[in-house]
């Protein structure tokens, strides 16, 4: 009851959030983001550095955050903000309910309240916390107001005693009245230029001294633009997470589920804010690429499909992996949406007041009046469409605004050119009108920006990827044949390799230059394909016509696997035996003919159609409510 109380609580307090917090401020508030603090942070420093003017960046730790909150300077601080007595009476309950319990050899003994902190792994206690040391940021507005030290989300100050005097000064102020106590032990001094003395400047505040680059909120501060060295710890991070699985027995399906539920959304924080150079970029994708096809643990294994396949969408035929530069680029994209949207944030304002809005791609065209969005009739008028328009009209790029005017509630358009129509320009003419009065224009709505490859007009990640990434040569590939069929996911990504042939069969291997007997070692003849192996050899076929006469149809096999999986599916619950037949009888048929090569060893073709039976019934049985008591109850029911 308590969990659903404090997140009530926690979503209706963080509507008010924002208003309520200093510009500086961007953690758990709506409409801000983490790495707004690291890019102003950054530009901070640069503009510092470019300046040539000495100064200091103090990176604070607080003790024991939570632990430490007075709930006295919380309540007052609500009240300050405007909240009433009711919001008080409850946000004192959800702070001051919570009981501590002693073990003592083991057995808890008593229970005991507490008079101050915030509870640990609650919704409501990060926005608590937030808005106490918004206490802090005030303190430090005021110390900017009189000349003492400038701050953003670090402490940016000079490199002078009297600066440092005055920040602690603040930082004891704050301490005494919220009881949050600033750890100078294990916070950090970092010289910006050349600074005299550190270690004089150091020992008043207490801290230790650091350099740049440092690192601020996981991310890098100070490093040189597209430094590799940065890249380090993430690179590091993919590899200890390798290390641990490389020892184990994953399977193929297994090691692709790791790579995109964890691998590859750890340098996602990284991507979010700085370009990656190309190096590391590929460095990133062959870890990816080698534990996808690597075995235990430095054993070599062939890369089976080139990674650009791979990377490609499911529906195209590849895995649905991501290529690090385009995502680099889609990730940095949302910058310049997000700077033409949000006209007031305090990160933009940084970016504008530094660079303006015309210099090093930060530029973004503002709607006028009610339908004054830009329209660029250049493609349209000049390039394609009207090329004859084109070459007469006034304004080659010109507002809706200025062509369009309103009598009454009725639209009019009107196309100012340098001279009167000719008569074998009027068709164009009346096309362009046309065209023009087919667009239905809102007269009373304000202008905003739209990203057209959503339909709901809002800029997405994944649809600029998408847009980076696109392939016009878009194949029918049997995607929902593979993925959409109860199986393995192991049994899946086989069924992929064969779909795309290229499962290590003798053909594919002499392609590699490895130079073996070309015979297939199901039906004892030359020429081991993929499809002949699947599908055409005298024993695969025994196993297909077994299933055809199961369910009491004529089929005639196509020439490829890829055909089989493209004309296979069947929709509705009724058909979930029938989609998984082909993944479990083209398995099989490739561990018999792996146990044949390697083991020498061979089953008839009469124990491998009741393994296929019972296969089948088991996946059945585990992947749907279908349940069979027997193999016979399932033979029955499948005919």
């Amino acid at each position: 009851m308590y969990k659903i109380i404090s997140k009530v609580l926690a979503n209706r307090l963080r509507e008010v959030l924002g208003s309520l917090l200093s510009p500086s401020q961007n953690a758990f508030i709506q409409g801000r983001q983490i790495q707004d603090s690291v890019l102003i942070a950054n530009e901070s420093l640069d503009s510092r550095l470019n300046s040539g003017v000495p100064g200091l960046i103090c990176k604070l730790d607080v003790e024991k955050a939570y632990d430490h909150v007075n709930w006295n300077f919380l309540m007052y601080l609500l009240e300050r903000c405007g909240f009433g007595v009711k919001w008080h009476n409850w946000i004192k309950f959800c702070i001051s309910s919570v009981r501590f319990s002693v073990l003592i050899n083991g057995t808890p003994c008593g229970f005991f309240p507490s008079s101050r902190g915030l509870r640990q792994g609650d919704s409501l206690s990060p926005l608590l916390f937030v808005l106490v040391m918004e206490a802090l940021s005030r303190l430090m507005d005021r110390a900017v107001a009189r000349g003492y030290l400038e701050d953003d989300t670090l402490v940016f100050c000079g490199a002078t005693r009297d600066q440092l005097y005055h920040l602690k000064g603040v930082l004891l102020c704050f301490e005494a009245v919220s009881r949050l106590r600033i750890n100078l032990g294990k916070s950090e001094i970092v010289p910006v230029g050349s600074v005299v003395d550190v270690e004089a400047l150091a020992h008043v505040l207490g801290g230790r001294i650091a350099s740049l680059p440092m690192k601020y909120l996981g991310l890098p501060l100070g490093a040189r633009y597209k430094s590799k060295e940065i890249w380090n710890p993430i690179l590091e991070k993919m590899e200890r997470r390798m290390a641990g699985w490389k020892r184990s027995y994953l399977s193929k399906g297994g090691r692709l589920t790791l790579i995109k539920s964890i691998l590859s959304s750890l340098p996602t924080y990284f991507l979010s804010l700085f370009v990656v150079p190309s190096s590391v970029a590929h460095r990133i994708e062959k870890l990816q690429r080698d534990f996808l096809w690597g075995g235990i643990g430095d054993e070599f294994k062939y890369h089976l499909v080139n990674w650009r396949t791979i990377c490609a969408p499911i529906q195209q035929g590849g895995l649905g992996l991501r290529q690090i530069i385009p995502f680099n680029q889609a990730l940095l994209g949302k910058w310049l949406w997000r700077f033409a949207n949000e006209q007031n944030a305090y990160w933009r304002q940084v970016i504008a007041s530094k660079y303006g809005c015309d210099r090093d791609g930060w530029h973004s065209k503002e709607g006028r009046g009610g339908h004054g969005v830009l329209v660029d009739i250049t493609p349209d008028i000049g390039g394609k469409t009207w090329p004859w328009l084109f070459k007469i009209a006034i304004h080659k790029q010109a507002t809706v605004s200025e062509y369009l005017s309103w009598h009454n509630d009725d639209m009019v358009w009107s196309v100012n050119l340098h001279r009167s129509l000719q008569d074998w320009e009027l068709g164009e003419y009346t096309d362009l009108m046309a065209f023009l009065y087919r667009r239905k224009v809102k007269r009373s709505e304000v202008d905003q920006m739209r990203w057209d490859c959503t339909t709901s007009g809002l800029f997405e990640v994944r649809s600029y990827y998408r847009m980076l990434t696109s392939n016009n040569n878009i194949t029918n590939f049997p995607w929902k044949s593979i993925w959409q069929c109860r199986v393995p996911h192991k049994v899946a990504f086989f069924s992929w390799l064969v779909a795309q042939e290229k499962i290590l069969t003798i053909d594919n291997l002499r392609c590699r230059w490895i130079l073996v007997l070309d015979w297939c070692f199901m039906c004892k003849r030359a020429g081991e394909s993929v499809n002949h192996l699947m599908l055409h050899c005298e024993y695969a076929q025994e196993l297909w016509s077994m299933i055809f006469c199961l369910f009491g149809i004529s089929w005639v096999m196509p020439q490829t696997s890829y055909a089989l999986l493209h004309c296979w599916r069947r929709k509705g619950p009724a058909y979930v035996v029938w989609n998984a037949i082909p993944s479990c009888l083209m398995w099989l048929l490739w561990r018999e003919r792996n146990q044949r090569a390697f083991e020498d060893s061979e089953r008839h073709s009469a124990d491998l159609k009741l393994i296929l039976i019972r296969t089948l019934m088991e996946w059945t049985d585990a992947a749907s409510r279908l349940s069979f008591p027997s193999v016979f109850a399932f033979i029955d029911g499948c005919v």
